[in-house]
């Protein structure tokens, strides 16, 4: 168990003890709380006897604690989930409904899932509740809406994981992930030419087709219907009969059709077929990238030290790796102070020379609500890499918002400007502000616009990546790797890059050190 799942375990237990008045629920948070923040690894606190040392864990909790890191389940969490409906845990879904909150709905209304506060909210039963009223129930009602309109949509993490077990079997994927989809949309169909023996999850279908047919039913399952159409043009045009054009793979129903194959990420709407004998534009391959600039370690909410994280980048073929810890403001990510940040720097140097990727200096400054950065000039100033993000305070208008982005990409500081919108995919909307104005000042300042390529992000997404290509404004492709697995983020990043027709020199991580360092300095001077 990583520190973010115990962390959840402990919120869970929380919860549930506060839903039932049980006086443990203070503890239990505060627990959750204190190993959040903690810079050592939970487990080498509990082996060394000092986890109930740390403030805000007692003897008790830090026994249980240990019970969870060795998979036992505690006595406490069989009592307390007992008495609490599994629906209810549904309920922090929603935004703005807390342990209280939901304790008044279950306790006043009986309501104990989703679909009874749907249902409560339709029979205005909220409105005159206490501590709720009509605002509220048009809130929560609007996000049990959007929450049923994404069932059936997954991450491209989530998607992955759904069919890894069958892709070993000789399963050609098609659909969503590879068109390089944000959200990938059930069922997800593997396409083969032989059943398979391994089980088939539930939102997976395996689908069996001739050999000879192969190529034109996973291109169709794998395009546009606009790209389709073309290609049924193009064929009838051509004499050729769709309906029996024999194919073993893709890239023969092109060559079949006199055209050079369209990659999946690029068969969209707008993007035109390519006749054999001239030039395809080359997209970015994961490949070319040569380091990553946005990542985190334990120094602040990340999991792995800065020793794992440049060890993992090595392996990975990585030549750099920025090292870009919360800010001061971001205390609930363990952000830091200009001392800490000023060891962590120390820390970075006392590397210098070991074996290894070269390691970047830098910091994830968190844009406040006047679009000013939340260090100090003078300490920006000495750090090659600022990755200026908004974290909070998310309720802004669109102009306000606007302009609060603006200011951060015209700050001479800035470097990046990460995760623009600010949404998080299946969870929270993306903020409304003019994207355009934010890259028209990118390419006024110089600074690169960030794909996060966390798949809990994947921010900029691909209508906005060619809009920052079209004015020449670098993305930086970056992993917000929190964990050293974590740095695999930028597969999918690679995904939205090439659905949004970037090329290596649309990309700033595709550049040598040496390259990056002379462009950071230029940034610097």
């Amino acid at each position: 168990m990583k520190r973010r799942q115990l962390v959840e375990a402990l919120e869970r237990l929380a919860f549930a003890a506060e839903i039932e008045g049980d006086r443990r629920a203070r503890a239990l948070s505060s627990a959750a709380w204190a190993i959040r923040q903690v810079d050592d690894d939970p487990r080498d606190l509990v082996a060394s006897g000092k986890l109930s040392e740390v403030k805000g864990v007692g003897p008790k909790t830090a026994q249980l604690v240990s019970d969870l890191l060795d998979g036992i389940r505690p006595k406490v969490a069989e009592e307390l989930e007992a008495k609490v409906p599994a629906g209810l845990f549904e309920l922090r879904r929603i935004k703005g409904l807390g342990p209280k909150k939901i304790a008044t709905l279950f306790r006043e209304l009986g309501i104990a899932s989703l679909g009874e506060l749907e249902h409560a909210c339709g029979e205005n039963r909220l409105v005159h509740l206490a501590g709720f009223g009509a605002k509220t129930q048009s809130s929560v009602l609007e996000q049990i809406h959007a929450l049923q309109a994404s069932a059936h949509l997954r991450r491209r993490d989530q998607a992955r994981a759904l069919i890894a077990p069958l892709v070993v079997e000789g399963g050609v994927v098609t659909g969503g992930l590879p068109r390089g989809l944000e959200l990938v949309s059930l069922p997800i169909e593997l396409v083969a030419t032989k059943p398979t023996s391994a089980a088939v999850p539930e939102g997976v279908v395996w689908v069996v087709v001739p050999a000879e047919r192969l190529g034109v039913e996973v291109l169709e399952r794998t395009s546009s219907p606009e790209h389709l159409e073309a290609l049924r043009e193009r064929a009838e045009a051509r004499g050729v009969a769709w309906s029996t054009l024999e194919a073993p793979n893709e890239d023969a129903v092109y060559a079949a059709l006199g055209l050079l194959p369209t990659p999946p990420e690029r068969r969209e709407p707008g993007v035109p077929l390519v006749l054999e004998g001239s030039t395809s534009p080359r997209l970015i391959r994961r490949s070319d990238l040569r380091g990553a600039l946005h990542n985190h370690t334990v120094a602040s909410d990340g999991s792995a030290t800065l020793e794992a994280m440049r060890a993992a980048a090595t392996e990975r073929g990585l030549e750099y790796l920025g090292i870009t810890e919360h800010s001061v403001s971001a205390f609930y990510a363990r952000g830091l102070d200009v001392e800490r940040l000023e060891e962590q720097r120390r820390a970075l140097e006392a590397l210098e020379g070991t074996p290894g990727c070269a390691l970047i200096a830098g910091v994830e400054s968190d844009i406040l609500e006047d679009g000013s950065l939340d260090y100090p000039d003078e300490v920006l100033a000495t750090l090659p890499v600022v990755v200026a993000s908004v974290h909070r305070r998310f309720g802004l208008d669109r102009d306000a918002t606007t302009a609060r982005l603006v200011a951060a990409a015209k700050n001479p500081r800035t470097t990046i400007v990460g995760h623009p919108t600010g949404r998080l995919l299946l969870s929270r909307p993306a903020n409304d502000f003019d994207v355009e104005a934010l890259l028209d000042a990118c390419a006024q300042s110089g600074c690169a616009i960030e794909l996060n390529a966390s798949p809990h992000r994947l921010d900029l997404c691909a209508e906005h990546l060619a809009m920052a290509k079209a004015r020449g404004v670098l993305v930086s492709i970056g992993a917000d790797a929190h964990a050293t697995v974590e740095l695999d983020n930028l597969e999918h990043g690679i995904a939205v890059a090439r659905r949004a027709g970037l090329g290596p020199d649309d990309v700033l991580n595709t550049r040598s050190l040496d390259e990056l360092r002379g462009w950071l300095a230029e940034r610097r001077a």
